[in-house]
């Protein structure tokens, strides 16, 4: 086989093809929570406008206004939506990472199976 540059092998570890490999496709992150229909870059900045003029940026926490940035109301790890039915304004201090910190702790909970 000739080599090419510029172009990646296969990861598989038998595998001599180079990538796109027609045999074996790209394997997600294995440890990722994220959902193939998460949105990324521009549109996401997009998303996050819409939503904070939808609720006149009013914090979904503490429901005061001034809320600069969007949150999943019901988190991704718990089963939420990746749409804008489940985005809401938040407070990026203190209203955001009280609440991450409160699912980080549900997260260990579910983890250590208590």
């Amino acid at each position: 086989m000739p080599i090419q540059i510029g172009r990646k092998l296969c990861g598989h570890p038998t595998c001599g093809k180079y990538q796109p490999c027609p045999d074996h496709g790209a394997k997600p992150w294995s440890t990722s929570n994220r959902r193939a229909s998460t949105v990324s870059g521009w549109e996401q900045q997009r998303r996050a406008k819409r939503v904070l003029f939808r609720d006149d940026t009013i914090c979904h926490v503490c429901k005061r206004p001034g809320a600069t940035v969007v949150d999943h109301v019901i988190p991704l790890e718990e089963d939420g939506a990746d749409d804008e039915s489940n985005l809401a304004p938040i407070h990026q201090e203190p209203c955001h990472r009280i609440k991450t910190q409160a699912e980080a702790e549900r997260g260990r909970a579910r983890k250590q199976g208590g």
